[in-house]
């Protein structure tokens, strides 16, 4: 009969016994640093892979915005430069006046031929006129005895016709004048005077005397012609 004292410790080392190869083989696995396949570690399979953060390039700094340029100064505006008007009263070639003459009107018609344009200070156009008498109502006659033409400015006479020349309608009195060049001049003023005798009534013979004055402004547009300062003979 078995001595059950005995029995245990038996059954107790074949425990040990058979515990010991994993035992081992567990510490020859920790000491090598060996991993079981398909476990992570140093041989094992590799671990997971960590993404490595992507460089990020910093932006460049925005360059500061320059203040606006400021507003350019308006350009000046040149003054208007004062166009002088030449007075020309034949500047249409003709023209016509109306004179008061004892109750009744005179009027005087100036024309010119010529190309006004053309007109310079050396010029010397030719005014003609023709003057007569209207508004008398009955038939007492009218008459010029005296007509003159003259440039106060160059002190000349360009006319003095004297008679007795009948203007009461249908009757009229023409004459023409040559004006003289004017140099450095832009206009030429013409002085016409008449001189007129007027029945006090019809076939009365008495006559007042009245002096009707007239004038005429003639403008130059074409440029004088420079003259040409004298030079010095040679020696």
């Amino acid at each position: 009969m078995t001595n059950p004292r005995h029995a245990a410790p038996t059954a107790h080392r074949v425990w040990i016994t058979h515990a010991l190869p994993a035992l081992s083989l567990a510490t020859v696995l920790a000491v090598s640093g060996c991993s079981v396949p398909g476990l992570p570690g140093p041989t094992g399979a590799p671990a997971p892979a960590v993404e490595q953060a992507a460089a990020v390039t910093p932006a460049p700094e925005a360059e500061p915005t320059p203040p606006p340029a400021p507003a350019p100064a308006p350009a000046p505006v040149p003054e208007p430069v004062p166009v002088k008007v030449i007075p020309n009263d034949l500047a249409d070639g003709s023209t016509s006046h109306s004179l008061g003459a004892a109750g009744n009107h005179l009027i005087v018609d100036y024309w010119t031929t010529e190309n006004t344009a053309t007109w310079s200070a050396e010029s010397s156009p030719i005014i003609q006129l023709s003057a007569k008498v209207v508004g008398s109502a009955d038939d007492r006659i009218i008459k010029i005895t005296r007509f003159n033409a003259r440039v106060d400015a160059l002190n000349a006479v360009l006319a003095n016709d004297t008679g007795d020349f009948a203007i009461g309608d249908p009757n009229s009195y023409s004459s023409a004048v040559v004006v003289p060049g004017h140099p450095g001049a832009d206009s030429t003023r013409i002085v016409f005077t008449f001189d007129l005798l007027t029945e006090t009534g019809p076939f009365t013979g008495v006559f007042t005397r009245q002096t009707v004055m007239d004038s005429l402004t003639i403008g130059y547009s074409a440029p004088a012609t420079p003259v040409p300062s004298p030079t010095s003979a040679p020696q």
